[in-house]
């Protein structure tokens, strides 16, 4: 790869393991010494501190303050010495030059039907759970619309009030929802018209997001790179966008109760609502991304 590369997403622990893995072990200071020509003697201590990310001291458990003393005897004259450290994203342009060389990683141009274990690589339009979107879309637009409204006369103006309360007590069932799906430490992204027909359910942790909100990641172009952890290749088999909510567990046509009375109010109050799938339909694949960049 010789382009360089804007990581907008990076799971710096898999970097870091993926690297070791391939490696024996990874560096992450490499020291670089010159020497020219003088005749003395010098006596030099050099101290250099790093600061690296939590992920490093975390992950690598080792002190990155280095000192260290030399007393050199020569017959030239002038020696400098260096330290040098990777970032997390140097380390991931690293990464993939090696899974390239090694030939683990694969464009999904050239597999038509890849499979679990695959490490594989990507380019497509990102956009959230399409369930979040739908739901925070449509809670904000009815909250808008509330405040356009007259408020209800007291004097017969019951009917109105029924109204409004019927739409409080929606709009606050779709963000109950909404943060369910949203809580815990990861979010489900997706990509849909990729090169093989696929459709890309990509779980990403959300502690390793650019910009936990997502804005410079939702409708933009990006690669991804990870491993496939699902693929479905026909119709009779899905993803479940609900899977880490307990409305995974109701049967589907309870949801199709619940889902449906959300559009049917749509429908009732002339919002532009999508329609709300819950499912991904195969052919799909679900991704464990190690990065997502520009």
């Amino acid at each position: 790869m010789d382009r360089l590369i804007v990581p907008v997403y990076l799971n710096q622990k898999l970097v870091f393991d993926l690297l070791a893995m391939l490696q024996g072990g990874i560096s992450t200071v490499t020291a670089v010494t010159k020497t020219a020509s003088n005749s003395s003697q010098e006596q030099q201590k050099i101290s250099a501190g790093f600061g690296l990310s939590e992920a490093f001291s975390t992950l690598l458990k080792i002190d990155l303050s280095a000192e260290k003393s030399s007393t050199d005897s020569l017959e030239a004259g002038s020696s400098s010495s260096e330290e040098r450290v990777h970032t997390p994203a140097s380390l991931f342009y690293q990464l993939r030059n090696t899974l390239v060389e090694k030939k683990h990683l694969k464009d999904l141009s050239s597999v038509p039907s890849p499979v679990p274990g695959d490490f594989i690589e990507f380019e497509g339009t990102l956009k959230r759970n399409p369930i979040i979107e739908t739901l925070d879309s449509f809670s904000a637009m009815m909250e808008i619309a509330e405040s356009f409204t007259e408020k209800p006369q007291p004097k017969g103006g019951k009917n109105r009030n029924n109204q409004v309360s019927e739409h409080t007590k929606v709009q606050k069932q779709m963000i109950s929802l909404s943060d369910s799906l949203k809580s815990g430490s990861t979010i489900d992204l997706t990509a849909k018209d990729l090169v093989t027909g696929h459709i890309a359910v990509i779980t990403v942790e959300i502690s390793f997001l650019n910009d936990q909100m997502m804005s410079d990641i939702v409708d933009g172009q990006f690669k991804v790179l990870g491993k496939v952890i699902r693929s479905i290749t026909d119709e009779s088999e899905s993803i479940s966008l609900l899977r880490k909510t307990a409305l995974s567990k109701m049967p589907a046509t309870l949801l199709e109760d619940v889902f449906g009375h959300f559009s049917s109010l749509g429908v009732d109050e002339g919002f532009n609502i999508p329609e709300m799938n819950w499912e991904i339909r195969g052919p799909a694949i679900q991704i464990l991304p190690v990065a997502i960049y520009a």
